[in-house]
């Protein structure tokens, strides 16, 4: 299990710009002032230390707090290579789905807003907790994604990411 005291060993960490550089040699890959880490296919930066993929969020935050977090670690910009500690938060699993991005399938442009293909209407939906509330269907795309608005307000979501 990797320790604070250890990573702290290892690496150095700039909370201004969410950098990793190496201050021990591990392997043959790092190397004593060399920027830690790579970008996986997912856009998260990846650091390796003893054999072992790690998230530079996660060990940002163990670096930066000195304990592991208790929850997931959200990206607030939603860029995941931006391991700046102002643009990372810890958070339960629901809060940090809330801020994910659009999906490239959306129809509406708007979360928790689609196009019922069968009956024209623009439904509406969203999570509270663990359960998905279906908030009705409307003529028009505007009126949708104003009850969504009004849910999310009621259930406490945060600005979201738009992009």
């Amino acid at each position: 299990m990797l320790t604070v005291e250890f990573l702290r060993e290892i690496l150095s960490y700039d909370p201004n710009t969410g950098i990793f550089i190496w201050k021990k040699t591990l392997s043959n890959r790092n190397k004593v002032g060399n920027v830690a880490g790579t970008i996986s296919d997912r856009g998260y930066i990846v650091i390796t230390i003893n054999k072992k993929r790690l998230m530079a969020h996660r060990l940002a935050w163990m670096h930066y707090f000195g304990s592991e977090p208790n929850g997931v670690i959200d990206h607030l910009d939603g860029v995941h290579a931006n391991n700046r500690i102002s643009n990372l938060r810890d958070v339960e699993q629901v809060l940090n789905t809330r801020n994910n991005r659009l999906s490239k399938n959306n129809s509406s442009g708007y979360p928790g807003v689609y196009l019922n293909k069968r009956s024209g209407k623009w439904g509406v939906q969203i999570w509270n907790g663990m359960k998905r509330k279906c908030l009705g269907s409307y003529e028009s795309k505007e009126q949708a994604i104003q009850v969504r608005k009004q849910a999310e307000m009621e259930l406490g979501y945060k600005l979201r990411i738009m992009s």
